[in-house]
């Protein structure tokens, strides 16, 4: 009882603190000049929707500024952002699918940049922001044709073109298979995403190898003859 009652008291301490700091962060997400004090603040910002989610309107006209942020820490902190926004309430859904077209431009920066030894992990650009993209753009176009036919050709590049010899390769083909799976895709964009399940099952690595069978085992009602293939 003690317990439960210091827990509901942390509760109220924490939600007290996130309501009078959030006009500063909101400041300083807006304002700071500097890239790590900016994504700190939105870091910040993900820990106050999380506890007082009224206050996530206040956040939309800054995450329309700080989408075409510069700064991939930056833009890794704001796509964190939304992702969380439409974790505590999906209402927000609509409003953020007029930032498909800035998050596959991204993605085709990613894919088609030079060397940038500070954000390649295993021969892939930026693997964590790709992931991250992935999953905010799996939600945009859940249930939404036009949104999932703006990302399509992207999520065909991602598939086609990311090193698969490495962890952070398989990674990002992963994650890109689910975005695959969870919008309204092609047939051909589907078996596309299966066949990488395919050669998943063929990877040495046990951990790959249950990815690709739990994966496929999640998609077989979609496309039960493309599963069928693998058998």
């Amino acid at each position: 009882m003690i317990a439960l009652g210091l827990t509901a008291i942390a509760e109220i301490s924490t939600d007290h603190m996130c309501r009078e700091l959030y006009p500063e962060v909101k400041r300083l997400m807006k304002t700071a000049t500097s890239s790590y004090i900016k994504q700190k603040a939105v870091l910040a910002a993900i820990r106050t929707v999380k506890n007082i989610p009224d206050v996530i309107e206040d956040f939309l006209e800054i995450i329309d500024q700080l989408i075409y942020d510069k700064s991939q820490s930056v833009l890794m902190a704001t796509v964190t952002l939304m992702v969380e926004i439409l974790r505590v309430d999906d209402q927000f859904i609509k409003a953020f699918r007029k930032y498909v077209a800035p998050l596959v431009r991204t993605l085709k920066n990613l894919l088609m940049s030079g060397y940038a030894p500070e954000y390649e992990v295993g021969g892939v650009k930026d693997p964590f922001l790709q992931v991250k993209i992935l999953q905010l753009l799996k939600r945009l176009g859940e249930k939404n044709s036009e949104a999932s036919d703006e990302m399509s050709d992207i999520l065909a590049q991602i598939a086609t073109n990311t090193e698969a010899t490495k962890n952070p390769g398989n990674s990002v083909l992963a994650e890109c298979v689910r975005t695959i799976m969870g919008i309204e895709a092609s047939s051909g964009l589907r078996v596309l995403g299966i066949n990488i399940l395919g050669r998943f099952l063929m990877n040495r690595e046990n951990n790959v190898r249950f990815v690709a069978l739990q994966s496929l085992q999640s998609v077989v009602d979609i496309d039960y003859n493309a599963v069928q293939r693998h058998k």
